[in-house]
């Protein structure tokens, strides 16, 4: 729809300046405003998308901070996971090293078990004839009481052995069973643990499928605006060319209507001539006044013809440069945020800075096609070089009149801050077939 509508107002403009019948000014209006009503319609929708677009944003920064919180929880949970890991690694070669403890007690208390039941067997089997011998053997008094203590004590000793290994087995059956309890915790406060983290991926995985789907919005309205953008530009194109065709054309029309006073005004005269012949040869006088006829009005001209002459530098491009000895670029050809309006938009044009009142010169040679006051661009001069049109705008004053034909490098006007100006600088265009390009392409 929007497409068609360019196409329309193109062709529209298209015909209205190559048609070589009069064109009234009227009819461009018409053209103009319904282009400017398009415009603030673009303009409009472009202020709701960018409402949009900072909507957009400001949630995507916020889920960007939720993402970053709880990647910083999983992290502090894997952390803990490790730890408790290292903590069941440990644990886990504790209690194989008790159980190696345990089965080699058990193992020694079975041996020991096992001699002194041997003992006891041979003893009941022998009837004591062992003991008995040892006695029998003794000389002496003080040798057979020696010889019985030494028996006493030798079963009491595998009693005393067989009662500490049996303690010894009962505190490590007692040590296993605690690090057994102590692993059971340990084992759920990973399994916790990992509930914990699988919770926090889950979430994550959620916030970052909602931040693709935002950036999705966001490169769409992103793209829809910079659309809108083009198309509000091209438009803006289309009628500054058509403030020259209706300049063009309310010239024309003062030509025409003067054409056509001046023509009724030699009637006029002729007339008179006539009569007052015609008085002369009759003797009468005849009174030769017609109706007034108004003479057209004297045109007001702001352009001055007088001021500094500037010499032009050698040319390092097709154009000369247009403010020579000056060549600092104060806002440069392309997108920028309006220093004024305070939005994204295409700045036709580059800025050359210099103090009011510097020379500006032609950057070719030329038909003047445009010399008054415009709008945002201020003091202007639009100067057609064949195919190619240059715009020369911000002027503190104009040295050239419209249809004025200019040599290259010839003073046309002087740096100013008129119009939409934030400072004294030239704003300078070069317009191929209608549409902006860079001009220092051109210089």
């Amino acid at each position: 729809m929007q497409a068609n509508h360019r196409k329309k107002l193109s062709a529209a403009l298209a015909i209205l300046m190559l048609s070589s019948q009069p064109v009234l000014a009227s009819s461009l209006e018409a053209t103009r405003s319904e282009a400017v009503q398009k415009k603030n319609s673009i303009r409009s929708n472009m202020a709701g998308t960018q409402s949009m677009i900072s909507q957009t944003r400001g949630q995507v920064a916020t889920v960007q901070a939720e993402i970053r919180a709880l990647d910083a929880q999983i992290t502090q949970v894997n952390i803990k996971i490790d730890q408790l890991n290292g903590e069941m690694q440990k644990l886990q070669a504790e209690i194989a090293q008790t159980k190696a403890e345990l089965e080699a007690a058990k193992a020694e208390l079975l041996e020991k078990k096992d001699l002194y039941a041997k003992r006891l067997r041979a003893m009941y089997i022998a009837n004591d004839r062992g003991y008995l011998d040892i006695l029998l053997d003794s000389t002496e008094a003080t040798s057979i009481i020696g010889n019985a203590r030494m028996i006493r004590s030798i079963a009491t000793s595998d009693r005393e052995l067989i009662d500490e290994i049996n303690a010894k087995v009962k505190e490590i059956e007692e040590k296993q069973a605690l690090l057994a309890e102590q692993e059971k915790q340990l084992a759920k406060k990973q399994a916790q643990a990992r509930i914990e983290r699988s919770n926090l991926e889950a979430a994550n995985a959620q916030k970052t499928g909602y931040m693709n789907s935002l950036m999705s919005n966001l490169s769409a309205y992103e793209a829809q605006y910079d659309a809108m953008l083009r198309e509000s530009d091209a438009i803006e194109s289309q009628i500054a060319n058509l403030d020259l065709s209706i300049q063009k054309a309310k010239e024309e029309e003062s030509a025409r209507i003067a054409k056509q006073r001046a023509a009724a005004e030699a009637a006029r005269r002729e007339k008179e001539a006539a009569a007052r012949k015609a008085s002369r040869s009759t003797g009468r006088t005849v009174s030769t006044r017609s109706a007034s006829v108004n003479s057209a009005p004297a045109v007001s001209n702001d352009v001055v013809s007088y001021g500094e002459k500037a010499t032009p530098e050698a040319k390092t491009g097709e154009f000369y440069w247009p403010v020579p000895g000056h060549h600092r670029i104060t806002s440069p050809f392309g997108y920028r945020i309006h220093p004024i309006l305070k939005y994204r938009k295409l700045h036709t044009g580059v800025d050359i800075g210099a103090p009011n009142g510097t020379p500006v010169v032609s950057a070719g040679s030329g038909t003047v096609i445009a010399s008054r006051f415009m709008s945002g661009y201020g003091n202007c001069i639009m100067i057609d070089h064949g195919g190619k049109v240059t715009v020369y705008g911000h002027l503190s004053s104009r040295a050239v009149n419209p249809g004025q034909s200019v040599s290259a490098g010839e003073t046309i006007g002087y740096v100013g801050s008129t119009g939409m100006s934030t400072g004294a600088h030239l704003h300078f265009e070069v317009r191929v077939n209608g549409a902006v390009q860079n001009p220092l392409n051109y210089l």
